[in-house]
């Protein structure tokens, strides 16, 4: 397995290699697998390791370990502002497939008698009551349909504007924390190391992107274990973003462009929920 440590061995600043206050530099720790496996496989293997209902660490790293295999770990200086960012929703949503199949009776019955008026409150009560009563005597969907309906269309329409039945808002699960955003810079000038930091450029944009195996197989990108000691940990992460800018004055040196210097700008986004349970692997 390869080590590029960039903190200590790349001119990302002019503090000399070696020199211990290189040591305090903080840093992202990443390391890089390849996926090994066809999606199908994939898919089937996530799956089993949801029927084995094991403990949240073991599902989490049996997601991606069992088809993927450690590559190479970067080492890299990070010194950006903005390390989280998440949004929690909750919305008016009806988990249970009976609650849902309710509500969507009372729908299609207020879409059925909406031309006449509008129902009061009351009356939808009644028809997810009737609506309830053929579904526990196991009757089709059409006539659980039909019981509410005629219960909406037995009583009297109300010239009110509108009625609304407050339901518990229920948490969304889904994956909302943004990206880490990493940022560095490699000189070509203190020394004379274009070659290195060009290998390294050019490495760090293979594996970020798909490799063609055949004419039908093609290899996806590497995934990613990120760590930002004490502030982020993402267990399994895709660089989603990826730019390299050339700075400073360009010369022609055995048939390349080299700049002055790089800056590589790279985006890791999660490929999970950040559940809490990754706070306590900060550390």
């Amino acid at each position: 397995m390869a080590d590029f440590n960039i903190v200590r061995d790349y001119d990302w600043t002019t503090i000399p290699r070696g020199s211990g206050y290189r040591n305090r530099a903080p840093r992202v720790y990443l390391k890089s697998y390849k996926v090994k496996s066809s999606e199908s496989l994939n898919r089937i293997k996530s799956y089993a390791n949801v029927v084995a209902n094991t403990d949240a660490d073991k599902f989490y790293d049996k997601l991606y370990s069992e088809i993927a295999d450690p590559e190479d770990i970067f080492r890299i200086p990070f010194f950006g502002d903005s390390v989280r960012s998440f949004s929690n929703e909750y919305g008016d949503t009806f988990q249970s497939a009976f609650l849902g199949g309710i509500d969507s009776v009372l729908t299609g019955a207020s879409k059925l008698f909406g031309e006449t008026g509008t129902y009061v409150g009351m009356n939808n009560i009644n028809a997810i009551q009737e609506g309830g009563k053929a579904a526990m005597e196991g009757k089709s969907v059409s006539d659980i349909i039909g019981a509410a309906a005629n219960e909406l269309a037995g009583k009297k329409y109300s010239t009110a504007p509108g009625s609304y039945i407050e339901t518990p808002k229920l948490y969304q699960y889904a994956q909302n924390d943004s990206g880490l955003e990493v940022s560095f810079i490699l000189d070509n000038t203190l020394n004379s190391d274009n070659t290195k930091n060009t290998k390294l450029v050019e490495h760090l944009t293979r594996i970020n992107r798909p490799k063609r195996i055949n004419s039908i197989i093609m290899e996806p990108p590497r995934i990613y274990e990120v760590k930002l000691a004490g502030i982020r940990y993402i267990r399994w992460a895709s660089c989603s973003s990826f730019s390299v800018k050339l700075l400073g004055a360009k010369r022609m040196i055995d048939g390349k462009i080299i700049p002055e210097g790089y800056k590589i700008d790279m985006s890791f986004t999660s490929l999970t929920t950040e559940v809490s349970n990754f706070m306590d692997k900060i550390n």
